[in-house]
């Protein structure tokens, strides 16, 4: 994913736009849960119901150069309707309600902060939004709809999430689960500032691809490649990882949400050979049970517990 909420990752990192970022929302009282997936969405509530405390959800960074300016872009990456309002954070506008449909994306101006409020399972939830900012619906089965941070607010490309760092420990033992040799040939999606490709070719020798939209993230992998010392084994492109060329890979890692890994698929089952290796951080790819060989739990220098899942092609 991009950076983390609002600060940039020092630690050993990779796009985890792949791990999803968790948000605190706010359960307003006494609201019904909301209705069964699937049924039609319930009618959105309105932003400016007082009884929620609303939370800002803090941009990752300055947007791509892509998407300039005060818009806001709200994309639905789930397989259900959500209905929202939004209205000016001061209070001085209308609310405008809306029914987002699923791989639908909204973009609207704000010249400052505004409000959303939609319905999950857990009830009415409420944010502040910011302008020049992007985010994602998701929609889980125990909790229902939820607003996550985005990375982009690109029509042309999929948001595979922000860039989250993984734990120094983490990179390591997804490396390790690979089973790289100097033979291999490494594939990251969503490579971020490229510290996993890099860690990979320092000490396996292997040649390492990583890709990422964000042509900036591309460019410091480069330099980070460079001052490493493995520039010669490894690639970084700027790219949509859902359209990626990986011919010739024989290893794989993802950090993604679980969204972003399940429209993945298609692309791993069609390029990758038999015999290739998949390593997962957090989240596993559905539809591919059959296929995990193993899974790996550790605890961090984060003190947090991270799930790492192994699947052969």
């Amino acid at each position: 994913m991009r950076s983390t909420r609002g600060f940039r990752p020092q630690a050993a990192g990779r796009r985890a736009r792949a791990a999803p970022i968790v948000l605190l929302a706010l359960l307003a009282a006494g609201c019904a849960a909301a209705a069964a997936p699937t049924a039609a969405p319930t009618a959105a509530p309105r932003a400016e119901r007082r009884a929620l405390d609303w939370k800002t959800i803090i941009p990752p960074g300055p947007p791509m150069e892509q998407v300039q300016g005060t818009d806001i872009t709200i994309r639905n990456i789930s397989t259900h309707a959500v209905a929202y309002s939004v209205e000016p954070a001061d209070g001085t506008g209308a609310s405008r309600r809306h029914v987002l449909e699923p791989g639908a994306i909204d973009r609207f101006p704000a010249p400052g902060d505004v409000h959303i409020g939609f319905e999950s399972k857990k009830g009415t939830q409420g944010y502040r939004l910011v302008p020049g900012a992007s985010y994602l619906f998701r929609y889980e089965e125990r909790d229902g709809a939820s607003l996550n941070e985005g990375s982009h607010g690109r029509a042309d490309a999929a948001d595979l999430g922000p860039f989250v760092p993984t734990p120094p420990e983490v990179v390591e033992k997804m490396l390790e689960a690979a089973e790289l040799t100097d033979k291999d040939v490494f594939f990251d999606l969503g490579c971020g500032d490229g510290r996993i490709v890099i860690a990979a070719a320092q000490r396996y020798g292997c040649r390492g691809v990583g890709i990422d939209l964000d042509p900036k993230l591309v460019e410091e992998s480069r330099r980070n490649a460079e001052r490493a010392g493995v520039a010669r084994l490894v690639e970084f492109r700027a790219g949509d990882a859902t359209k990626a060329d990986l011919t010739g890979a024989t290893a794989v890692t993802l950090y993604l949400l679980p969204e972003s890994n399940e429209a993945l698929r298609p692309l791993l089952e069609k390029q990758l050979a038999p015999g290739a290796r998949i390593v997962c951080h957090d989240y596993g790819i559905r539809g591919w049970e059959g296929r995990e060989t193993r899974s790996i739990t550790l605890v961090a220098g984060d003190g947090k517990k991270h799930y790492i899942y192994v699947y052969r092609r």
